[in-house]
Formats: structure tokens, sequence, C-alpha cells
């Protein structure tokens, strides 16, 4: 089970790409860079459209923390896939509900993603030390109120994020205790879940459980 390191690892690698272009774009705009990548240089070079250098170093960021997401989720995951895959860990949960996260689950994070980006002048040593602090804010939120599910780093590791209920007891014990029932958020390499059937599960942190691709043969 995770400890409070992984989810500062996992929304410190979320923000990777603002952060770059937060930091690019202040060496830029303050003529920081080395000689050769200033904006008269470039200016010179482009035949002033400089819009293509920038365009270039925006793939650049977008193809780099795509590569980043994905070898750090997989790398944070391995430990609970390894359990999972060997039958040496987890125990067996009874899916009984399942759903996708609604879209509206994501707008804080594409807010906090994008609002600095667009609204502030990073040539201003001030709202680059502020925008900054927010960023360590936000994530010193998510880390400490255990916002995990709505992390984009899920979306590139190869697993269906859904909201749901498990329980490891019969539907006869759960009439007579609706407790044994738990509300968590799923991380399932397949697309759909047999309701009912058995599925090895490890808890990663808090709500959030991986579960195994294929049903055991015990059934509640």
């Amino acid at each position: 089970m995770w400890s409070k390191k992984e989810p500062v690892i996992l929304w410190t690698t979320a923000y990777a790409p603002l952060l770059v272009l937060m930091i690019g774009g202040f060496l830029y705009r303050n003529d920081l860079l080395p000689s050769g990548m200033r904006r008269e240089s470039l200016t010179a070079l482009l035949g002033g459209r400089t819009w293509i250098a920038e365009a270039v170093f925006l793939l650049i960021v977008l193809a780099g923390s795509l590569l980043l997401y994905r070898a750090v989720i997989r790398s944070l995951l391995r430990g609970s896939e390894r359990k999972l895959r060997s039958h040496n860990g987890g125990r067996l949960y009874a899916v009984r509900r399942f759903e996708k996260l609604p879209a509206s689950d994501y707008t804080f994070f594409l807010m906090t993603l994008l609002l600095p980006r667009l609204a502030l002048d990073y040539s201003s040593m001030t709202n680059f030390a502020v925008s900054l602090l927010m960023i360590v804010f936000i994530i010193a939120v998510f880390v400490k109120t255990d916002t995990i599910a709505t992390c984009p780093l899920f979306f590139v590791s190869g697993y269906q994020v859904y909201k749901g209920t498990i329980s490891q007891h019969t539907l006869e014990e759960e009439k007579a205790d609706k407790e044994l029932r738990k509300e968590v958020v799923l991380l399932v390499r397949a697309k759909d879940l047999d309701l009912g059937e058995k599925y090895r599960g490890e808890q990663v942190t808090g709500k959030i459980y991986m579960l195994g691709g294929s049903p055991e043969s015990e059934k509640s």
C-alpha cells in the first residue's frame, strides 16, 4: 500500500508539463537561455516566425510528458500488479456496481493546469513565484485529501478508472449489514466486469483498489 510519498510523486508528475512551460517561458521572456535559443537569435534564424520554435517546444514538452507519465505510473503500480499476477497478495472481492468517473470530477485539475498558463505573464518574477507556490499548495491539498482518482497519469497506465462497490461477503450477509460493502475507485485492465464475480484485488491507497483482469472461480 502506498505511503504519502507516492501521491506526491504522482501529482508532481501530473503538473510537470505546466512547470516546464512556466520555467521555459520565464527563461525565454527574460533572455536567460543560451544565446542560440534567445528571442533575437530565433527571430533572425526563422525570419520572424518565432511561433515555429514555440510550437516545436510545446510538442516536445507534450511528448516528453506523455513518456514521463507512462514511466511514473507504471513504476508506482508495478508492486500491486506483481502481487495480483502471482496471486500472492490481495483478497477476493465481488464487484456489485461500477461506472466511469464523470467528466466534472476532472474540472478542478484542468482549471489549475490551464489558468495559470493562460492568465499570467511569466516575464514577471513575481507572477512566476506566485504560480509556483500555487502549484505546490494544490499538490499539498491533493495529497492531504487523498484525491488520486482524477490524476491524469491513470489515463496512460493501461487501466480503466471506475467508481464502484465491492465486497468480500455474500449477498445474504450484505443484506443483514450494508456496511460490509465498500464504495471505492477501481483500477482494472478490462473494459467490463462481471457483477457478482470474485476478482483478486489489492488496495493501492485510501479508496483506490486495483483488480485482477479476470474473475476467480469462487463466487459469492
